[in-house]
């Protein structure tokens, strides 16, 4: 059975932050490499039963009370403590995803969140540093991630995503699923002036349940509807984390979502930050011939940080062979 690794999303997605302390050495008073592996492989066990991690970040040390420390080994000191970011998901969902790849003769070997692969494929070291929001323009939903002086220090996921906005366009304009999102992919996720008036004209193929046409104002105002509701859950979550002042990257745009006209700006407008639909690091070939390879961005990340996980030569293999068919296509 060929090894994969299994890429997870969706509101049932969480973030826990917890705090782990251990107790130096009562001879020495100094913090060895043995207490930091120690400390970090606790804070671990720290997620509930029923959850699977996905990943935790170290967000930094304290030794007897004093914080800002990124590496205590080899400080004076008596209860270390280790604040971590951990994301995980439901076991039960997890164990249905890996049943499925059971079934397709797939054994999961490592488990991903989304959110981290579409950053893995977009940020540099220096865009971490300065502080980055990545949003993952998916269908049914939208991960997003947080990084500032080089640490991921907030993750989660918006129940709402490009599928709402179909099934808005639907609603609005009385067609079936798949003639609105034909629809969807002609609007401005801005109101603006030039689209103030006129009419976008239907292929009779579109147009078999609907209407012949229908008004560019009222699509756009559909479309803008959702989306800026969208960026306005993210930012309500960037004010109450307090982390709005940390991004000056700015806004890393990814997902078949931001190839809709104008979506970086609402984002901008919304969130109040530069924002921009993301190129792809240096270290990702193949998709120079695609013609929006930040679509991808989620594939690519895998493959970066499933090469740069303990996962045998089979999932190696499998996950190349995967990328061999997403750029060929």
């Amino acid at each position: 059975m060929a090894e994969t690794a299994l890429v997870v999303s969706g509101p049932q997605i969480a973030t826990q932050r917890v705090t782990t302390t251990w107790q130096t050495d009562a001879k020495t008073h100094k913090v060895t490499e043995e207490d930091v592996t120690s400390i970090y492989n606790n804070s671990l066990h720290d997620d509930p039963a029923s959850r699977v991690l996905l990943d935790a970040t170290e967000q930094g040390y304290e030794l007897d009370n004093v914080g800002g420390i990124d590496n205590p080994v080899g400080l004076t000191g008596d209860l270390l403590k280790l604040n971590t970011l951990l994301i995980h998901g439901p076991k039960s969902r997890l164990d249905d995803q890996r049943s499925a790849a059971a079934n397709a003769k797939l054994a999961v070997s490592d488990t991903f969140f989304a959110g981290s692969c579409a950053a893995a494929a977009v940020l540099r070291a220096a865009d971490r540093a300065a502080g980055a929001l990545v949003i993952d323009l998916g269908g049914g939903c939208t991960p997003f991630t947080v990084w500032s002086d080089g640490k991921l220090v907030l993750a989660g996921v918006v129940p709402v995503g490009g599928d709402h906005a179909t099934n808005d366009v639907q609603i609005a304009f009385g067609m079936s699923l798949s003639q609105a999102e034909e629809l969807k992919k002609r609007a401005s996720a801005i109101l603006s002036k030039d689209r103030a008036t006129g009419r976008i004209e239907l292929a009779k193929s579109i147009a078999a349940t609907g209407p012949d046409s229908v008004s560019k104002r009222a699509l756009d105002v559909v479309v803008n509807a959702r989306f800026a509701e969208l960026f306005a859950i993210i930012r309500e979550k960037l004010d109450d984390a307090n982390l709005l002042h940390r991004i000056g990257a700015g806004v890393f745009l990814v997902g078949g979502g931001a190839q809709l006209a104008h979506v970086a700006e609402l984002a901008e407008t919304v969130l109040g930050l530069p924002t921009r639909v993301a190129t792809l690091v240096p270290e990702i070939e193949g998709l120079e011939k695609k013609e929006f390879p930040a679509a991808y961005a989620t594939v690519a990340g895998l493959l970066l940080l499933a090469l740069k996980s303990e996962g045998g030569p089979n999932l190696m293999d499998t996950v190349k062979n995967l990328w061999k068919k997403v750029t060929r296509k």
